[in-house]
């Protein structure tokens, strides 16, 4: 028999096959599910028209009529593979250059307003916060107050996305978390008023709050899921325990992960030596590994929202670690070795994105086995390719790209417009330098990023059938929403410690004092 001509577009379709999602269908037997339907036909859209009957989306091609095997969408594809790269690098424009943008500039807006309002006198805050004048203190006090409902209302902005004002109205969400910002803003007045504002144990109590805030409204919301789809008692409280547990398992994770971070971590990072510090960077994604997986299993599971809508329990942990990260991993000072790191994060993105099924799918393996539970693991493969768990990805990839675009903008301009403000004694370096150097740095490391992404939309649309472009096209508001609710949150509660961290890579005694100190945006 003569062998098939070696191409390239064949060499991709083996390896994404190969290292996605064929993994599992290898695992089951690849002869008996070559010509299987995926679910049966009168299964697929349920669990998408109980709750929005205009949103079946979960996969870019759909198959001919008619046509029920699994690979049967391969024949709906375009013709020719340029034209499905050309598709898959004109979205990844749309997503990253132009949606980044968007969100990255509102977050250079939002890291602005800090800089001249609660991060004012930033050195003098936590040493001598009475000796800073009392309009000063004021100015500061209000903008801390403003950023707080922001933080104390973040979990209200993800379920308002996900269950609609509808279901917020009716369980009076909106006046319970209201309530609890207003107890915010009259603990730090009452603090001001005392003199006592500044205090090392200040935040405890106000993290206290935000905890009690999040699990209120994940108990009101798992009893109203409970009592919707279930009559008995015992089987009510089952479900409400589940149903909280899930809303509840990112925030979670990612308080507990913020609460490492910002008491732990960054004073250690601050006070490390350079090689401590590229050591703490480089593992900092070793935090959220174990979080993300446990979530996003747990995300692709759940069966009171939407499919659309399950990306959101997960995307805190995505969004708010990239940010953080970016800043810390930040190269200050050359540009080639700016560059190297661009290629690397690329990179990394490139395989996480590409891997996620049989990642998700290894994870639950291993999980089942320390169960000693054989016969489960082999029959639930299925699950990773389920219309839900399909979609699931499509939006995650979404979310990735728009929050790996925003960080890296967000990264690049926060440091740039610390050196701004604090600049170092450097004659050569004049205002217009920092600003060149923000667009020189965002320019290549998004040009390099936007290649990544174009490959891995292409392979991902292609020949893992990923619907990135029928969700964009239709969802494309909901996710802009999305990514801007976490970043705004993000920004607001990091940016004064991220101050710190990058304080740390700037050369000690470098900075200008108490420049800032004579009002808001005396620099500009």
């Amino acid at each position: 028999m003569a062998s098939a001509p070696f191409s390239l577009e064949g060499l991709l379709a083996y390896l994404s096959e190969t290292f996605a999602a064929g993994v599992i269908q290898s695992y089951q037997g690849q002869g008996l599910l070559e010509n299987a339907p995926l679910i049966a036909p009168q299964d697929l859209l349920e669990d998408f028209k109980k709750f929005d009957r205009n949103d079946k989306i979960f996969q870019e091609y759909d198959p001919p009529s008619g046509d029920d095997s699994k690979m049967g969408w391969k024949r709906s594809r375009p013709t020719r593979w340029w034209l499905s790269l050309w598709k898959a690098m004109k979205h990844a424009f749309y997503i990253q250059i132009l949606g980044g943008v968007v969100l990255g500039s509102l977050a250079i807006l939002i890291l602005i307003l800090d800089f001249n309002s609660v991060d004012l006198c930033y050195d003098m805050q936590s040493t001598n916060w009475t000796a800073l004048p009392k309009e000063t203190q004021a100015i500061m006090v209000t903008a801390a107050t403003t950023e707080s409902y922001v933080v104390q209302l973040w979990t209200l902005f993800l379920v308002l996305v996900m269950f609609g004002w509808p279901v917020i109205k009716k369980l009076n969400l909106l006046i319970l978390n209201l309530l609890g910002a207003f107890l915010d803003t009259c603990y730090r007045l009452y603090l001001q008023v005392y003199g006592v504002y500044k205090k090392p144990w200040m935040s405890f109590p106000l993290n206290g709050l935000f905890v009690s805030i999040v699990l209120m409204n994940c108990l009101i919301l798992g009893r109203e899921v409970a009592k919707n789809s279930e009559t008995e008692r015992s089987r009510k409280i089952k479900k409400t325990i589940k149903v909280s547990a899930m809303l509840a398992a990112q925030f979670a994770f990612g308080i507990s992960i913020t609460y490492y971070l910002v008491y732990k971590l960054i004073p250690l990072y601050g006070e490390a030596s350079q090689t401590n510090r590229a050591v703490i960077a480089g593992a900092l994604p070793l935090v959220t590994a174990i979080p993300k997986v446990i979530v996003r299993l747990a995300a692709q599971r759940i069966d009171f929202v939407h499919p659309g809508d399950s990306h959101v329990l997960l995307n805190v942990l995505y969004t708010a670690s990239a940010i953080v990260f970016r800043v810390m991993q930040a190269e200050l000072t050359s540009l080639q070795l700016f560059i190297l790191l661009s290629f690397a994060h690329g990179t990394v993105d490139l395989l996480e994105r590409l891997t996620i099924v049989v990642r998700d799918y290894l994870w639950y393996f291993i999980y089942k086995k320390l169960k000693r539970d054989g016969i489960e693991t082999i029959m639930a493969a299925d699950k990773f390719r389920t219309p839900r768990s399909m979609r699931f990805i499509a939006d995650m990839s979404i979310q990735m790209i728009l929050g790996e675009s925003t960080a890296l903008i967000a990264a690049v301009g926060f440091i740039q417009l610390y050196n701004f403000m604090y600049p170092a004694n450097n004659p050569s370096h004049t205002n217009i330098y920092f600003v060149m150097q923000f667009f020189i740095r965002v320019s290549i490391a998004i040009s390099i990023d936007f290649v990544f992404n174009s490959f891995s939309f292409w392979i991902q649309m292609s020949y893992l059938n990923v619907a990135i472009v029928r969700v964009w096209k239709k969802k494309w508001r909901k996710h802009m929403v999305v990514a801007f609710i976490l970043t705004a949150v993000t920004l607001c509660y990091y940016t004064t410690h991220l101050f710190s961290v990058v304080k740390a890579k700037n050369t000690p005694g470098a900075k200008t004092p108490d420049h800032s100190c004579t009002g808001p945006f005396a620099k500009f």
